[in-house]
């Protein structure tokens, strides 16, 4: 869908796996500060919660992994009930290079969600995406 010089994309990735923590990353250019990059409880919690953690790109793993920290997902993320641990390192990697793209692509990419992300025992699964990008 174009909307005048904004092209908006958007896909299914992957198939949802159920009974699994689920995430949210966003990029947003902010005008004055420049790419913004969000994290937090995902999927239809997403809606429900006010879990969001906002930082600046780039950055590295380790402050990654501390703005995961920050989420209130993070007990979950840690193990919980049925839940085993999720690969923190995966999902901070994610982060780091959300935030890699955002800076390669200054100027043309507006906005990214990814939505939910599955942050599995072993790895991350990006379900549905969507970026809005300059023509």
């Amino acid at each position: 869908m174009s909307n005048g010089s904004l092209t908006t994309i958007s896909t299914n990735v992957s198939r949802y796996v159920g009974n699994t923590l689920e995430m949210i990353i966003g990029l947003q250019t902010d005008p004055q500060f420049g790419p913004v990059i969000a994290l937090g409880s995902g999927g239809t919690l997403v809606e429900l919660l006010d879990d969001v953690v906002l930082r600046l790109a780039p950055f590295t793993s380790r402050q990654a992994t501390a703005m995961i920290q920050e989420t209130r997902s993070w007990p979950l993320l840690q193990g919980f009930r049925q839940h085993p641990p999720a690969d923190i390192t995966a999902l901070a990697t994610l982060l780091v290079n959300i935030a890699r793209l955002a800076i390669d692509q200054a100027g043309q990419v507006v906005s990214l969600d990814l939505n939910p992300v599955i942050v599995l025992p072993q790895g991350a699964q990006v379900v549905d995406w969507r970026v809005i990008r300059r023509d």
